[in-house]
């Protein structure tokens, strides 16, 4: 059977040392990585596994400053408070972290700028009906989607 070639899904090997260009010793060394996103890629491919999300997030904090003290405190919450959270961090212009979102299906989005830190509201998008929710920042540890 003649199968179409993505890439390598695991490999290894020694490492001798490697540690010598961080420390002042000379250690043994192996390694190993496992590419999951081919893996699963081609297990889906193959009907062996079935997603059916294409996102375990809930909900998607897009941040617009440059400290993620707060973006990083909500995404906490939200998880204590069991919601799948995920913190966008690639820098890309606001457009495509939406359209992110939106490709991977995630139901809810979360922009934190500094107008919303200095106000300590937030606004939910449902990405579904474009409806907005506003949150206080204080009453964060109560809310649930």
């Amino acid at each position: 059977m003649i199968t179409e070639s993505f890439g390598s899904v695991c490999s290894g090997g020694r490492y001798d040392n490697l540690a010598e260009n961080y420390i002042d010793k000379k250690l043994p060394g192996v390694g190993i990585s496992i590419g999951l996103t081919r893996l699963f890629y081609k297990l889906q491919e193959l009907n062996l596994i079935k997603a059916d999300k294409k996102s375990i997030s809930d909900v998607l904090i897009i941040p617009m400053v440059e400290d993620l003290k707060i973006p990083i405190e909500v995404a906490n919450v939200l998880r204590n408070n069991g919601i799948n959270t995920e913190i966008y961090l690639n820098n890309k212009k606001l457009k495509a972290k939406f359209k992110y979102a939106d490709k991977l299906e995630i139901p809810y989005v979360i922009v934190i700028g500094e107008d919303e830190i200095e106000k300590r509201v937030i606004k939910l998008k449902d990405m579904k009906t474009g409806e907005e929710k506003e949150i206080n920042l204080d009453n964060l540890d109560e809310f649930k989607l």
